[in-house]
Formats: structure tokens, sequence, C-alpha cells
């Protein structure tokens, strides 16, 4: 392998300031849960007075057990309404706790934050206007966002009270004083933040710890509802400017994402098979992501994995086969930020 080929490429897809596409990985390390563990927590903390909810929810478990894998053992159920909003519910209660526990990391700077480095190298270079997309509930996002200075807009008012509209992020808040820039955080699959009223309103209710009385989660579980509830608001609206993102994107750096989602995927696997430059660091690239990749034959891809615990394995279009570098961690963030920062 040539390094320095691969270093010179490294350096000038980022520098190009890709989309930067967020994962579950990148939010793992700072103590949210994996989807395993989501599994594992709905298992232990439901339960259902209705004979029929009940039944319908020891089924899940079962095809949970049998399948290992949450969002394949949601695809198996229409789900009744009252087992999927005590899903939704537990998903929510589990992601926040974990989510507010890294936010005082990060407030008290205990705990080292390289996407909010990267956020703000590449906030600079693009006539302070970056954007993000996240098929994570979390706010790990903006808090890099934050970090680094940034105006978020997300289409909602960043407010106490906020509320939703599709005119918000067609204005052009880079040049507001205060801050480094604009950065749009697009999240797919809604927020912590992000409720529904009985009156079907949107609101924005940043850092709750509970979740308010009569109000709903805007958050959409892994299943059959997944796709019935992305046609609505507020998603229907930000589907449509993540897609507008991916279909403009100079190339893409996609961060603990293992292309398994059906919104974001379609749309990303189009544009890299038009030659757009792609760049995938994880801890594991999934076979979906390999499929997704090297087996539609992109021509201009890296791809950045742990090997044998202390090395990193690399995939390229740049070689035959893949590569492995002994004794680094190009595949953490933190690590990756040294190749490419000056």
């Amino acid at each position: 392998m040539d390094f320095d080929t691969l270093l010179k490429h490294l350096q000038e897809w980022t520098n190009k300031v890709p989309l930067l596409i967020l994962g579950s990985g990148a939010s793992v390390p700072f103590g949210l849960p994996s989807m395993w563990a989501l599994g594992e927590h709905l298992k232990k903390s439901i339960s259902f007075s209705d004979k029929d909810d009940q039944e319908q929810f020891e089924a899940f478990i079962v095809q949970l057990d049998k399948l290992k894998d949450l969002e394949l053992a949601l695809h198996e159920f229409h789900i009744r309404p009252k087992v999927l909003s005590e899903i939704i519910a537990k998903t929510w209660e589990l992601v926040n706790k974990h989510d507010h526990e890294a936010y005082d990391l990060f407030v008290n700077n205990k705990v080292d934050f390289p996407l909010a480095e990267l956020t703000k190298y590449l906030l600079y270079p693009t006539d302070n206007k970056l954007s993000i997309i996240t098929t994570n509930y979390d706010r790990i996002a903006e808090y890099a966002a934050s970090v680094a200075g940034g105006f978020i807009c997300n289409g909602f008012a960043q407010n106490y009270l906020g509320h939703f509209t599709s005119q918000i992020q067609q204005s052009n808040f880079k040049a507001v004083k205060g801050f480094t820039g604009q950065i749009n955080v697009w999240k797919v699959h809604g927020s912590l933040d992000w409720f529904k009223t009985q009156q079907e309103q949107d609101l924005h209710l940043p850092l709750r710890h509970k979740i308010p009385t009569d109000l709903k989660p805007s958050i959409v579980t892994p299943g059959l509802t997944k796709y019935f509830e992305t046609q609505l608001e507020p998603f229907r609206t930000i589907l449509t400017q993540a897609d507008r993102e991916i279909e403009n994107a100079t190339g893409y750096l996609c961060i603990g994402y293992g292309f398994n989602d059906i919104h974001v995927q379609p749309k990303l696997i189009t544009q890299i098979k038009n030659h757009k430059p792609i760049i995938v660091i994880a801890k594991e690239i999934t076979p979906r992501t390999k499929q997704a990749i090297i087996d539609n034959k992109s021509k201009a891809y890296i791809l950045i994995e742990e090997a044998n615990t202390n090395d990193t394995r690399i995939y390229s279009s740049l070689f035959t086969k893949p590569e492995i570098i002994p004794n680094v961690s190009y595949w953490t963030l933190s690590e990756y930020l040294k190749l490419i920062k000056p």
C-alpha cells in the first residue's frame, strides 16, 4: 500500500468538506446505548395489563431473542398502538438518560470530543456553513455544533418552546453575529427534543428529563411503522432537505454509519455510483456497507475499521485488496483527525 497516496486522498476528500453522516457508532463512545442494549432494555422494562398487548409483546421478545436484531424483530409485527407507544416511551427514556450523562461530561470537559473538533475544522472552508445528517435520536450532533460555535438549523425554532416550520431551513444564518457559522443538523428519525401534541402540533422542548404530560416523543422506532411515520411532519420536510443535501454534496464522510437505513442509504448509493468520494470510519465496516460501496463498484472510497484490536484495516478503491496498518486506530475519530489536520 502506498500510504502517502492514501493520505493525500483522505486529506483532499475531507478538506473539500463532505456531508457528514452520523450513525449509532458516532454516539456509542459517549455511553449512548447500542441497538442491542436498547432491545435488552425494552425486554426488561415493558409489561401490559391488557392480555392482547402482553401476548404481542411476548411474541416480539421471542423474535428478538431469535434474530438478535431489534429492527428485524420489529419488522415482524404490525405493532398494536399501546405496545408501540410504550416502546417509544421506554426508548426515549433510556436514550435520554445516557444523553444527559454525556452532556454533563461535555459541560465539565471530562471527555475528549473529536466530533466537535471535526465540526469546527470543517466549518471555516465552506463559507461558514456545514451540514450533518444523523439517524440518531440523541443530541451528540447538536453538542458538537454548539462547541464549534455554530448556529444550529434543524427545522425548529431554537427557543425553549420551539415550533416547527418548513421555512426555517430556507433562510441563511451563517452571518448571525456571535456564531462561527451555520450548522444544519437533519435528524431523519427524530430527536429527544421533539414532541407532538394531541392536536398534532410539533414542538421543540430542549433537554427534558421526562416526557411532558400528554405529549408524544417525535422519534421513529425501527420496524414497519417507520414507513408511515416518516410521511408525516416534521419528518417529511426534514427528509426532503436531507435528500437535497445528499444530492448537492461534494462527497461524504460517514462516522459509525452502517448503511442500514431506508431513508438515507438509497440516495447516498445513487450519488456514490456517480463517483462522488466517500469515507467511512467505524469500529466495524458492516456487510451492508461493503455491499453498498464495494459491490456497487464505487470508484472513490476509503473504508476504515478496527482490526486485531490494535490495528486498522482499510478497504479502498486505491488498491486491490484490504490493507492492515499495525498499531494505530485510524478508525477512531480522534486518530483520524491526526491524518487530515495540518
